[in-house]
């Protein structure tokens, strides 16, 4: 399997065949690409769409405790004398 989103991929993924048109609807969705200097095509990494917890390199994301941190008072909170 290769690193990168397929022409065919891209094509579901934009709804677009041309790379300009492709480019820009990657752009409006936010999503990274690179360009392949030889001919313009957009080249997508795959991890983007495979398991949103995982990064390259291996490194997992972890969701923060926003309980955890809703329960304890802020340091800036704790130096005010607030609860």
């Amino acid at each position: 399997m290769s690193l990168w989103l397929s022409k065919e991929e891209l094509i579901e993924l934009t709804g677009y065949k041309r790379a300009g048109r492709q480019k820009l609807a990657l752009g409006k969705m936010g999503l990274k690409f690179r360009i392949r200097p030889v001919d313009g095509f957009p080249l997508v990494d795959r991890w983007q769409f495979e398991g949103e917890t995982l990064k390259p390199g291996g490194q997992m994301w972890r969701q923060p405790n926003w309980y955890a941190m809703s329960e304890s008072p802020s340091a800036t909170t704790r130096m005010l004398g607030r609860k």
